[in-house]
């Protein structure tokens, strides 16, 4: 089978999410061969296909000039959400394959109009929810029937509740349009409660509560060198989620930014897991993360550690294993899915708004 032909969109030669995340796999997969980079100019893309060694990469100057190649059979979008939907909606009129990293637009609204096209085009699609992908690692037979769940942490260990680096300045405001538009918001909590809702059902209705904790934040370098002090914040950075999902198990969920760790618990009637690490944020994963099963009638404990079998770095495992899944024809996240999630994020938002339990939270 020949190997399926990546395009990229947003491959920087000073890091970033696709050059920590997704080349590792790509360059390494056999299954996969990068053969396109759309950057803000052609230079750039030289640049990057340069610096990281793509010999059979094409740098393009525009996403229209990538969309006509017909050297490329996925594109991969991995630049900020707000030019998501410019950039996805030629890319799927050219009947192409894409994955598109979460948050898949800035609204709801968005999110639907590029399903509904992708579906109507018939390609397949990936949206970048790759937390889901060790569902089977984390919950088994052996706690009986699941009746509870709830996730305590921090969403991001200190990084953004009162220091931002540069490139992700915009984390610090609020939405206008809905809750998707808060991007660490959407994305902590989206990315967590995938792989929740994979293994016990979708939300059937939730009650929210956000707040700002944190007004100011400083602006850093990379390395941690203040650019600028005592910017306002007006993005939450704290929220309590509770409600009961389509299986019946009721949910709890509690995130801030400042601070770390992480404490998931699967409670059944059988039995009790409890996921541990050093952060909430499922997508990238911990090297400490790990697994307690408890049986209630023998009191016995079991410990166990997750592994990667790709031989990746951390940030790139997950996505790794979505990569291949999706090159061996196995379920992957989906546009679809990424419909329902940004229901809920608006469903979220609203509830601490007008106040009360909000009952349609995956638009339908």
């Amino acid at each position: 089978m020949n190997p399926i032909r990546v395009g990229i969109i947003g491959l920087s030669t000073g890091g970033g999410w696709a050059a920590m995340a997704h080349l590792p796999y790509l360059q390494k997969s056999t299954k996969y061969n990068i053969t396109g980079v759309c950057n803000s100019s052609g230079k750039k893309g030289k640049e990057a296909i340069d610096q990281y060694g793509l010999k059979s990469a094409k740098a393009f100057d525009n996403i229209k000039s990538m969309c006509a190649s017909q050297e490329i059979d996925l594109v991969v979008c991995a630049v900020a959400i707000f030019s998501h939907y410019e950039l996805i909606k030629p890319v799927i009129e050219a009947g192409k394959d894409v994955y598109v990293e979460w948050p898949l637009c800035a609204t709801a609204e968005q999110a639907e109009g590029i399903q509904q096209l992708a579906q109507n085009k018939g390609v397949r699609t990936i949206v970048g929810l790759q937390g889901c992908v060790s569902h089977d690692i984390i919950l088994s037979n052996r706690i009986g029937t699941p009746l509870v769940t709830q996730i305590f942490g921090s969403a991001c260990t200190g990084e953004t509740g009162t220091r931002l680096v540069e490139r992700y300045r915009y984390f610090k405001d609020r939405a206008t349009e809905g809750a998707s538009g808060q991007v660490m918001l959407s994305i902590y909590v989206g990315h967590t409660f995938e792989p929740l809702t994979r293994l016990m059902g979708q939300p059937s209705q939730v009650s929210a509560q956000l707040m700002t904790t944190w007004p100011e934040v400083n602006i850093i370098t990379p390395d941690n060198m203040i650019l600028e002090s005592g910017i306002e914040k007006t993005a939450d950075d704290y929220v309590t989620l509770q409600g009961t999902l389509t299986s019946g198990v009721k949910y709890l969920y509690n995130a801030f930014d400042e601070g770390e760790g992480l404490v998931w618990d699967i409670i059944g009637d059988k039995g009790q897991i409890r996921l541990t690490g050093s952060s909430i944020m499922l997508n990238l994963g911990a090297p400490d993360y790990n697994i307690r099963v408890k049986d209630y009638k023998s009191g016995r404990i079991e410990v166990a550690k997750l592994h990667d079998s790709l031989d990746l770095p951390l940030a790139a495992q997950n996505i790794g294993s979505l990569y291949e899944k999706f090159a061996d024809g196995k379920v992957v996240p989906t546009f679809e899915d990424a419909v329902r999630r940004h229901h809920f994020l608006d469903a979220m938002f609203l509830s601490t708004s007008e106040g009360g339990t909000q009952e349609k939270v995956t638009g339908h």
